[in-house]
């Protein structure tokens, strides 16, 4: 099944698991951000809705066959990961391919002014790498509605269900994450030697000296 396909089964399946988590637009759209939205956030249940799109995905990745799904409880969701997720993660879904060879998926869910499951972090491989968490930063003014965070999290779980994922660990916090063609984030990349864009063409072609993540497609 293609991109386009597996984004329509699991849209299905979000009809049910984010039935009672509504999406909202973007509150800045039509004006400025106000200065006191920097320091709040009114309305942190909202954010429930990246659990529930990670259920959906849970659910259609199970339901077609292309994987089989674990829940991970603490204490052992915190040592899943090659390095303790910041925000610590209190509950996991791990995702294990059916094609052994491939990169298993995990979700971890947090909690944002004591409400679960308002956090997602999403990782791959095993250990798991953390990839991002979402929200980046939850407070009112940095909220550019459901839809910029839905795309951000169907992109990374698409990027290690299609291949596309290629992670790279230079060691102290050097790392860069590509998810698709021409794009990608990194860390403290160094300016000395290779570029980033070097450093993730060596990675594609098995070239790189450093700690790459990478795998076949699910399917």
């Amino acid at each position: 099944m293609d991109a386009v396909g597996l984004c329509r089964a699991v849209d299905e399946r979000f009809a049910v698991t984010g039935a009672g988590t509504p999406p909202w637009p973007d509150p800045h759209a039509d004006r400025d951000v106000r200065e006191e939205e920097y320091s709040r956030c009114l309305d942190p249940a909202k954010y429930r809705i990246l659990a529930t799109r990670a259920e959906a995905w849970t659910r259609a990745l199970d339901e077609l066959g292309l994987a089989i799904s674990e829940t991970v409880a603490e204490p052992a969701a915190t040592t899943i990961w090659k390095r303790k997720p910041d925000p610590a993660v209190a509950s996991a879904v791990r995702l294990r391919p059916v094609r052994a060879d491939a990169l298993p998926l995990v979700f971890g869910f947090s909690a944002m002014d004591k409400i679960p499951g308002t956090l997602l972090t999403l990782g791959a491989g095993t250990p798991a790498v953390q990839l991002g968490t979402l929200p980046d930063c939850g407070c009112d003014a940095c909220d550019d509605g459901s839809a910029d965070l839905l795309d951000a999290l169907d992109a990374l779980v698409l990027a290690v269900v299609t291949a596309e994922l290629v992670h790279i660990d230079a060691g102290q916090g050097r790392e860069i994450i590509h998810t698709r063609e021409g794009c990608y984030s990194s860390s403290d990349w160094p300016d000395a030697g290779p570029s980033e864009e070097e450093a993730l063409a060596a990675a594609r072609t098995d070239r790189s000296r450093h700690r790459v993540l990478k795998g076949p497609a699910w399917e």
